[in-house]
């Protein structure tokens, strides 16, 4: 009851729209194969199969179906995305003291100050720092292997707490302890954190500053699932700024993050830039668009394509008036347009609009012409 509905359904659809010869003897009888193997008899689900139609001319412009040329064409592929601009975890500096004390002053004292190396950060009291100045003096006075070996064994602990070669070197002038040693910058970059306050007294385990060179930034990108195989490392990039867009920052992908997400179905992709003019900050948006050229490829219109879940197929024009179903298999997405990897050539015809209707009526004579081939006594040759 339900099929026989359904063929009412679509038969009162396409009323005075498609005509075709008497199911047993149609122009395709006995060859119901199309040139891309779709047919009743395939492999495919009996309601998923489709044959060849005829649309009568007069009748085409009625229902506006309109074809379109299958073109061969020079294709470059742009990937447009926006990016988050980030520190270079690379040229990132975690200042650390290597011994217990007070801090008495605070030099870099804001986070988002430039600094260079060699630029003092803070002054410490420290005890131990007293005691091990004043027992290289005394030795240094003692003098004699004895003096010199212990000596050299309190300079090479002061170097060993990080006292900066500096510091050694005034109190190797002068010869006088001094209450508080200066600690400065290894790094050059601006202060991305500060910990240190006056008069705080601090351990090796404290994360003191973290300072980031600038000059050189990374740009993280999100890009969709299926663009991820366009993208390589190494690629070159266009970044603009969004209320700039003369600004163009040239840059390279770096560095493909090894997952999907699941949640959105994207992935990271990491671009390294030169910023030595200070133009990008870290954790602003910017626009990115990469460009890839595929050389010669066949394109036709998306809006040619019927997705069936299983396959992708389009009406292919096989005469004024003859339309056959073909299985593709499509590429990249360019515009509006697909990349035809297999099933159509260069210079065929096929359908972009009213495709639809006559999709439904191939798979409906396709299911007509399965059911009467398996009944007896089909179209009117009943055995006697």
């Amino acid at each position: 009851m339900y099929r026989f509905l359904f063929c009412l359904f679509f038969l009162f659809l396409n009323v005075g729209i498609l005509a075709q010869p008497h199911g047993g003897h149609n122009v395709n009888s006995g060859n119901t194969e199309t040139d891309s193997g779709l047919s009743p008899q395939s492999s495919q689900p009996k309601n998923d199969a489709r044959i060849p139609v005829n649309v009568p001319i007069e009748q085409q412009t009625r229902i506006g179906l309109k074809v379109t040329r299958v073109e061969k064409r020079d294709v470059v592929r742009t990937i447009r995305t926006i990016g988050t601009v980030t520190a270079d975890q690379t040229k990132e500096y975690h200042f650390h003291i290597k011994i217990n004390g007070w801090v008495e002053k605070v030099y870099a004292d804001y986070v988002g100050r430039r600094i260079q190396k060699g630029d003092p950060l803070f002054d410490l009291y420290s005890p131990d720092l007293i005691s091990t100045q004043a027992e290289y003096l005394e030795a240094r006075k003692q003098g004699g292997t004895t003096g010199q070996e212990i000596a050299r064994a309190a300079l090479d602990r002061l170097l060993l707490w990080g006292v900066p070669p500096s510091e050694i070197n005034k109190l190797k002038t002068s010869g006088k302890v001094k209450s508080s040693v200066t600690f400065v910058s290894l790094a050059d970059g601006f202060i991305a954190s500060k910990k240190v306050v006056n008069g705080m007294y601090i351990t090796p385990d404290m994360d003191l500053y973290q300072i980031d060179n600038l000059a050189h930034l990374w740009v993280v990108v999100t890009l969709y699932e299926y663009d991820v195989s366009a993208v390589s490392v190494g690629d070159e990039v266009e970044i603009r700024l969004p209320y700039d867009p003369d600004v163009v920052i040239k840059g390279k992908i770096n560095y493909l993050f090894p997952e999907i997400e699941a949640e959105t179905r994207t992935a990271k992709a990491r671009i390294e830039i030169d910023n030595t003019n200070q133009n990008l900050k870290p954790r602003m948006f910017v626009d990115v668009e990469l460009k890839k050229d595929m050389g010669m490829s066949l394109l036709i219109p998306e809006d040619a394509v019927i997705d069936t879940g299983t396959r992708k197929i389009v009406f292919v024009k096989t005469g004024p008036s003859s339309f056959n179903p073909r299985k593709i298999t499509v590429g990249p997405r360019i515009g509006n347009e697909v990349v035809i990897l297999s099933g159509i050539k260069e210079g065929e015809e096929v359908v972009t609009s009213a495709h639809f209707l006559i999709d439904a009526e191939s798979k409906l004579r396709a299911v007509l012409q399965t059911d009467g081939a398996t009944k007896p006594g089909h179209s009117g040759h009943s055995p006697k």
